[in-house]
């Protein structure tokens, strides 16, 4: 006979957290389609209904945990940028470029691949787009002080448009250039196509 959980340790301070890290592990193993709350709670060591309890319900606690990793994501991104653009004393182009995540690099794409499910599962959860919407809202001036920085050291000679920041950095997908195999872009072209980007006058309208 299949004994039911204990609940000896699911006290308020710390069942919320137990459960966000039972579901993180479920993603991790089955994806995020197909996490299933009852294997949730037996790893929280709870009951569904307790989880329910938290988080209202499936979505609900999907949109708590996919916000977290997408603030996780978007947030080591912009720091290590900026830590990496502010041990810069003169930044060229070059210098830029190669600060950005190339192609071949598996932890990004990862990372992409998961910011992309994140993005597909908001397009049906509302509650889940509207804690993105915040994130983005919040990191956003961030991706203005990198902008700053670099026009602030900018190299002398060097131009920099920061639209090429906010119309195609942040707006990319790496993971999908890994799917077209040899007809996807390799590291040099990408840190080719970058440099002329960032060197791009705007036009005169």
């Amino acid at each position: 006979m299949t004994t039911a959980p204990s609940t000896e340790n699911a006290t308020p301070g710390n069942l919320p957290d137990r459960i966000r890290a039972s579901a993180l592990d479920d993603i991790r193993l089955y994806g995020i389609l197909g996490l299933r709350v009852t294997r949730v709670a037996k790893r929280a060591n709870c009951s569904v209904t307790q989880i329910y309890r938290h988080f209202d319900d499936r979505d609900g606690l999907l949109a708590d945990v996919l916000s977290g990793l997408f603030r996780e994501i978007t947030t080591r991104n912009i720091e290590s940028s900026i830590a990496a653009l502010s041990a810069m004393d003169s930044i060229t182009i070059p210098d830029l470029v190669s600060i950005l995540p190339m192609p071949s690099n598996i932890t990004k794409r990862e990372d992409t691949l998961l910011r992309s499910q994140i993005l597909a599962v908001a397009t049906v959860n509302h509650t889940l787009r509207d804690g993105l919407a915040d994130i983005a809202k919040s990191v956003w001036p961030r991706w203005v002080e990198a902008c700053d920085i670099i026009e602030a050291r900018l190299a002398p000679g060097e131009s920099f448009d920061r639209r090429v920041v906010f119309v195609v950095l942040l707006n990319s997908n790496l993971f999908y250039n890994s799917l077209l195999d040899e007809h996807g872009i390799n590291d040099d072209e990408y840190r080719a196509f970058m440099i002329d980007a960032f060197r791009m006058k705007p036009s005169a309208n």
